[in-house]
């Protein structure tokens, strides 16, 4: 081959690199979620409900209100909020590792539901298992913080 023909091609390939390096450079891959507010304000309000649930089966300790049908409603209702943190963090693109904390949180709470038809619980319970649900929605926040400082 002549010494032209290979500076020719040397430079064309030179020239194709340069524009693959340049074209990429451009593009980012996302491989989490985008921070999403009202993921982190639902979660956050979930997290006073849980600490006030909490609070007051404490109070109770070792009283005829302490019972499980008395608290029916929080169940109720933090199912529903997890619910619709649930729907919501699913509907949100590469954001697995999410889905998968409200998921757990999800059965914690049916754990604990079950737990509490079994009796009511004992402070040392109580600190126990308030610990157990901070650390999982604590879990769920760095998250969506991290996210945010990842923009």
């Amino acid at each position: 081959m002549s010494l032209l023909k290979q500076n020719t091609l040397y430079a064309a390939t030179l020239c194709t690199m340069l524009a693959l390096f340049l074209l990429l450079s451009g593009c980012t891959v996302k491989l989490i979620s985008s921070y999403d507010e009202k993921t982190d304000n639902a979660v956050s309000a979930l997290q006073k409900d849980i600490t006030l649930f909490f609070i007051t089966v404490q109070s109770q300790a070792g009283l005829p209100e302490c019972v499980y049908s008395n608290h029916l409603g929080f169940y109720q209702q933090a199912n529903v909020d997890l619910s619709a943190i649930a729907v919501r963090t699913k509907a949100i693109a590469a954001n697995d590792i999410t889905v998968e904390q409200v998921a757990l949180l999800q059965d914690s709470l049916s754990m604990l539901e079950q737990l509490h038809q079994l009796g009511c619980f004992s402070p040392a319970q109580v600190a126990s298992l308030r610990s157990s649900f901070d650390s999982s929605i604590t879990a769920i926040l760095k998250l969506e913080l991290a996210k945010k400082r990842g923009q």
